[in-house]
């Protein structure tokens, strides 16, 4: 990963992704996702990582990136690694932090630091920083979400950011410059942010974000039971208020110790649908001159979690209520006050952590700088004119049909005009949009019904006629029928009567016959007698002489 690049802290899984729009309503910059497609997708460039999409998403479909995976990968090869770990640990595993560290040994991590030590450095820092160079107005930067927002959105406002590193920094930095053993370790992060990937690679400190999320579900699958490990210190001295620090208002409850009154120079702000737009209002308030006569409070305390880093992105706390998160942080609090000589001993504690931080604080170790990452952000904003032929696509015509009713995620009907024109989504997103077509399909259907109703009704009307033929019809072939029994019933009968007349013709032929036959027999036999007499004449008269004649 390049120094300038942001990696994707939040990926989508396309399978899943239903392309509702719910990321893209609880997305608090929009146009880092990209809703053209069939499929909802994540521009990284632009995406602040604050993580505020996979809660809304109810589908499951997006889901966080860390380093998990590798993290224990090379720890199975024995690899030379140490952790630091966030000071919400104590919150996401109540009672059971400690024994963390015990098990992260049993694995291989050869030492394991508290990054509370490291929020006592970064208020260290702030002092001294607004001691010395007096700014009208300090933006906290503790979160990386923040910083990407500014760095991409409000780079107007990268003078105004802290310049000195976050708690995770600071002890990574600290574990570098006082620590020498663990120079050539690789150091894993135990962090409650997927957002500090982009921290570490802009920096070019830290070597693994595994978040509390990821290896919480990785103990479960495991069957790993944290109590059955030996609770471990850290490696580090013990910090004292900073261990509140992962609270909304830590670092502020952190300073009051060692700079009283600072809170009421201080504006506490958390929550992406908050601090967001809180900036937007500072940067125009800058930009129009403003923030030099008290308009602005000295510093701003921000958070982009609204719970704080206990319920932050990288836990699977963001439902669990504020009083159970906070709970054992204040139980700790307690604990390592005592260390100190208890919350009765304000001053006495105050030089003793002064002390202490004394000798792991130099002058230029925690600086931090910032990028401007702007050109990164190429959408524009239409003209008049551009508006007007995008809201026609829209079938926006008027007022009337500006409905601002977010269903397309972007708040009104002037923000998805600016994903449209740059190519961020289409009108089919728009319910105005699917409106307008079902009520043209409507007034289309009705048109249709009329016209299908008068094709029924003729239909009907031909039915009628051509039963009514089909009736005659059948009358006829009756009639028809009934006719041609009749005659073939008197042609039987004639057939009958020939029949009859040609038998009786026979037997009177036959009769005939007999008689003729008698007759030729009765002239046969009367020749028969002439031939006779007339042989008996011969012989009297002729003497020998016989003559037969024929």
């Amino acid at each position: 990963m390049k120094k300038d690049e942001l990696a994707a802290v939040v990926k989508v899984d396309e399978d899943k992704c239903v392309n509702c729009h719910a990321c893209i309503a609880a997305c608090p910059v929009k146009y880092c996702n990209n809703g053209a497609g069939e499929k909802v997708t994540i521009n990284h460039a632009i995406c602040i990582g604050c993580g505020h999409c996979i809660h809304a998403c109810t589908h499951h479909a997006r889901f966080i990136v860390d380093d998990s995976a590798a993290f224990f990968s090379d720890l199975d090869k024995k690899e030379k690694i140490i952790a630091i770990v966030a000071p919400a640990a104590a919150s996401n595993f109540p009672g059971l932090y400690l024994n963390l560290n015990g098990y992260l040994k049993s694995r291989g991590v050869e030492a394991v630091f508290d990054v509370s030590f490291g929020a006592e450095l970064t208020v260290f820092s702030y002092i001294k920083y607004i001691n010395e160079a007096s700014p009208s107005f300090c933006i906290a930067q503790p979160c990386p979400a923040i910083v990407t927002y500014i760095e991409v959105y409000r780079p107007e406002l990268l003078p105004y950011l802290a310049p000195a590193d976050s708690p995770m920094l600071h002890i990574i930095k600290m574990i570098r410059e006082y620590y020498p053993q663990y120079k050539d370790h690789r150091i894993a992060v135990l962090s409650p942010c997927i957002a500090k990937r982009r921290e570490f690679d802009e920096t070019g400190y830290g070597d693994y974000n595994v978040t509390f999320l990821a290896l919480y579900e990785y103990l479960e699958q495991n069957r790993v039971n944290l109590a059955s490990y030996k609770a471990e210190e850290y490696e580090n001295p013990p910090a004292e208020r900073a261990v509140t620090f992962s609270m909304p208002g830590g670092l502020l409850t952190t300073a009051e110790r060692d700079s009283p009154g600072i809170g009421r120079v201080t504006r506490k702000i958390e929550g992406v649908h908050t601090i967001y737009p809180y900036l937007k209002d500072v940067a125009k308030t800058i930009s129009s001159g403003g923030g030099k006569n008290g308009d602005l409070p000295l510093l701003v305390d921000c958070l982009n979690c609204e719970k704080g880093c206990n319920g932050g992105t990288g836990t699977r706390n963001s439902e669990t209520p504020m009083d159970k998160l906070e709970a054992p942080i204040w139980k700790r609090r307690a604990e390592v006050e005592a260390k100190y000589g208890g919350s009765k001993s304000v001053k006495k504690n105050q030089k003793q952590v002064f002390k202490v931080l004394s000798r792991y604080w130099k002058k230029g170790l925690y600086s931090r700088s910032y990028q401007d990452r702007s050109k990164s952000y190429t959408i524009r904003v239409p003209n008049d004119q551009e508006l007007t032929e995008v809201y026609k696509r829209l079938r926006k015509f008027g007022e009337q049909d500006i409905y601002d009713c977010n269903t397309c995620g972007y708040g009104n009907c002037y923000g998805m005009a600016i994903a449209i024109f740059n190519g961020l989504n289409r009108p089919d997103n728009c319910h105005h949009y699917n409106l307008s077509l079902i009520e043209e399909d409507r007034g289309t259907i009705e048109r249709l019904n009329e016209n299908l109703g008068r094709q029924v009704e003729k239909s009907l009307n031909f039915m009628k006629s051509l039963n009514e033929l089909i009736d005659n019809l059948n009358e006829q072939i009756i009639r028809q029928a009934s006719a041609i029994e009749e005659s073939s019933a008197a042609i039987e009968q004639m057939m009958a009567t020939i029949n009859n007349t040609a038998n009786m013709a026979q037997k009177k032929q036959s009769t005939i016959q007999a008689l003729v036959d008698n007759v030729e027999q009765g002239r046969a036999s009367m020749q028969t007698i002439e031939a006779v007499g007339t042989i008996t004449k011969g012989v009297e008269g002729v003497g020998s002489t016989i003559t037969v004649s024929r």
